[in-house]
């Protein structure tokens, strides 16, 4: 369990915090601006709801190039 001051994460974060860790540690790059933070995180909650996964750090870095290729098939 992830926990910040006592408190749990929620899902957004949990997802958040993990994409974080894949960009600056696994990629040693920046993190996406807000926008496409909050549009990954949204889609990796999509996939997690629709396929009954459990949201893992594993899961999240899994996601990553998912999420590239469908932004590359969206524009064209």
């Amino acid at each position: 369990m992830n926990v910040i001051e006592g408190e749990e994460l929620t899902r957004e974060e949990l997802i958040e915090d993990y994409i974080c860790q894949a960009f600056v540690l696994g990629l040693g790059t920046r993190v996406p601006s807000n926008c496409v933070l909050t549009f990954m995180i949204k889609s990796v909650i999509i996939s997690v709801d629709e396929s009954g996964a459990e949201i893992t750090e594993q899961y999240v870095r899994d996601y990553i190039p998912k999420f590239i290729d469908n932004l590359y098939r969206q524009n064209f």
